[in-house]
């Protein structure tokens, strides 16, 4: 699972817009394969499964703070960790972050599947309301911040229910080896007769 940073913006808030503006149409049509559809490019977010760019970006820049205007991440699970519903899948990893912060968090994303290695683009406001006092705060990512969203992709994947259908396709075929493994024991047994004890 990669959970990263691909860059922040800070300072002028109204070059920022204009860089927002760019980075959104960038990521909403940015060289389509042929297995993607306009409808997979849509932005979403939390509780919504198509935003407009417009929308999108007037709720980032109104949540932005002193320190960042938005975060720009990128999340892409890893081949053991099949994603069937992607956008479901990016709302849980940023619920985790949301709750981890203790913030209400302003994010937008975009779901990529041009290269080998399918990927959520992620906007993620500078700024958010506590939960606890509703005042907005600063939204800061660390490290650990990363960390988590990395721990939280591997367990909103399906990388356990397919862990578990594994052991069981392993344990049958083990149970079906030991019954061949009786039936040529069985085949090859004589049972304790005798030849003689045929014999009149």
């Amino acid at each position: 699972m990669i959970a990263k940073g691909s860059g922040y913006n800070r300072g002028n808030r109204e070059a920022g817009r204009a860089r927002l503006v760019a980075h959104t149409k960038y990521i909403e049509h940015r060289s389509k394969t042929e297995n993607e559809s306009r409808d997979d490019r849509r932005i979403f977010t939390k509780d919504e499964d198509v935003v407009s760019r417009k929308d999108a970006v007037d709720d980032v820049m109104d949540h932005t703070s002193t320190s960042v205007n938005y975060h720009k991440i990128v999340l892409s699970p890893g081949q053991d960790e099949p994603v069937s519903d992607w956008r479901e899948w990016t709302r849980e990893v940023m619920a985790d972050l949301e709750e981890a912060q203790g913030k209400e968090l302003h994010w937008y994303a975009v779901k990529h599947d041009n290269t080998d290695n399918p990927h959520v683009h992620v906007v993620l406001a500078g700024a958010g309301e506590n939960h606890e006092t509703g005042k907005e705060e600063p939204v800061k990512m660390y490290a650990n911040d990363y960390k988590l969203m990395r721990e939280s992709g591997l367990e909103h994947s399906d990388h356990e229910w397919y862990r578990q259908i594994r052991e069981q396709l392993k344990e049958y075929d083990q149970q079906d080896d030991r019954e061949l493994a009786e039936q040529s024991h069985g085949h090859g047994r004589d049972d304790g007769l005798d030849r003689g004890d045929f014999e009149r």
